[in-house]
């Protein structure tokens, strides 16, 4: 963790003689919302395994900034692309920081990212925001509301060590997961808190089964039948016999014991419990619904389809949200006027069939769409030096040559 001196030189722009505004444990080790064993899908394996797996997608996009006009999209090689092209924050690589985000996002239903900057001069001579980190946040509980002046609206942090911190709700990019009837913060239900009530239920019966599974093996092995003594013992023999074939028990392999005591042997069948395959498939897919996922996604054993329809239900979800959440907090409202957006790029083509690639790279040099390198590289291919240029089928021509041409050749017909 780092030292509060740290976040009180970081966060200094929001000190106030009344409150005194100090943010610290930006990061933390992320343990879930609720604690109680029993009443915590988290302690789920299989509920975790469902997150990672759409984290891990996600930590695949690509992060630029651009200039987004009608007819095309310039990349801007400014301080929030190059923060994230390998390390958006000291801690965490670009990689980290968006798996951490979407951990939050869903374990949370609410992730709280603080973009932090310097005020430089511009070439105008104002003001503008120069960012040189971006850290994700994970407070215990939040309180959004407007300050006393009513003018702005200002978000509460409060976080595991008792303190808390309030900063300008439109200086932190806020990324929400499922919507109830409350209209500014995520979580389930109508009041902006998780609902996993139905999600415990599955998760409960889940655990039961896999946990009584093996205790019921356990308990098939351990009685194998029942000895009936037919005569009469003295309890000082009795003890003597009992403990001599404890010590039996414990040292012998062939699973014979010797006794002088007369009686009859009765052998009981314990069959251990078995679960119908299709209980437990249909618990898992209780869970996987919840998370927008099927099976396959999760063995990873997927077919193009089969990923195509994950991207629509998760990861493309993320990317609508990160954009639009980003772009509306970074950038001013004549930026925005401009075109200035942060972007999320996520290459679908990598998951398709060899087949499938072929008939992709064979309309993009076609159309020019594609350099030849990025042919090369969605086959796995190392880039070539002359690779960077790109081709195009004398078939395909511009549409403003095209309309040229047909209002020309309407020109020669109307001559004739």
């Amino acid at each position: 963790m780092l030292g509060a001196n740290y976040f009180n030189k970081l966060f200094k722009q929001y000190k106030q003689d009344k409150v005194y505004k100090e943010l610290i444990s930006i990061m933390n080790d992320g343990q879930a919302v609720f604690s109680e064993f029993g009443k915590d899908v988290y302690l789920s394996d299989f509920v975790n395994n469902c997150i990672d797996r759409i984290a891990t997608e996600v930590s695949k996009i690509n992060v630029v900034s651009v200039i987004q006009q009608t007819e095309s999209v310039v990349q801007q090689n400014d301080d929030i692309t190059k923060l994230f092209r390998f390390q958006p924050n000291p801690l965490q690589t670009t990689k980290d920081f968006l798996a951490c985000c979407e951990w939050l996002r869903r374990k949370d239903y609410n992730c709280f990212i603080y973009p932090q900057y310097t005020l430089v001069k511009g070439a105008n001579g104002k003001e503008v925001k120069k960012y040189t980190a971006f850290y994700p946040l994970n407070p215990t509980s939040i309180e959004i509301g407007v300050n006393t002046e009513g003018e702005t609206w200002e978000i509460k942090f409060h976080w595991k060590d008792g303190t808390w911190d309030i900063i300008p709700y439109a200086d932190v990019i806020h990324l929400k997961w499922r919507r109830g009837k409350n209209t500014v913060i995520g979580g389930g239900d109508d009041f902006g808190s998780p609902d996993t009530r139905d999600l415990l239920k599955s998760v409960k019966v889940l655990d039961q089964v896999i946990q009584g599974l093996p205790k019921s093996i356990e308990a098939s092995l351990k009685v194998n039948g029942v000895y009936s003594a037919k005569s009469m013992v003295d309890s000082t023999k009795l003890a003597t016999e009992r403990d001599n074939f404890e010590k039996h028990i414990f040292s012998s392999k062939a699973g014979i014991v010797a006794t002088d005591l007369s009686g009859e042997f009765t052998p009981v069948n314990i069959k251990p419990a078995t679960v119908n395959d299709n209980i437990l498939k249909f618990l898992k897919a209780i869970l996987r619904e919840r998370y927008g996922i099927s099976e396959s996604i999760i063995s990873g054993d997927y077919n193009g389809e089969q990923h195509s329809a994950f991207y629509q239900s998760c990861i493309e979800d993320f990317i609508i949200e990160f954009e639009q959440a980003m772009s509306s907090t970074l950038f001013s409202q004549r930026e925005q006027d401009i075109g200035h957006r942060v972007k999320g790029y996520y290459n679908k083509v990598s998951y398709l069939s060899t087949e499938n690639k072929i008939k992709i790279a064979e309309l993009a040099t076609n159309t020019g769409l594609m350099s030849l390198n990025d042919v090369a590289e969605m086959f796995g291919m190392t880039p070539s030096e002359s690779g960077n240029r790109r081709i195009q089928s004398l078939n395909y021509s511009n549409v403003e040559l095209v309309d040229k041409y047909q209002l020309g050749k309407v020109g020669v017909e109307k001559d004739e």
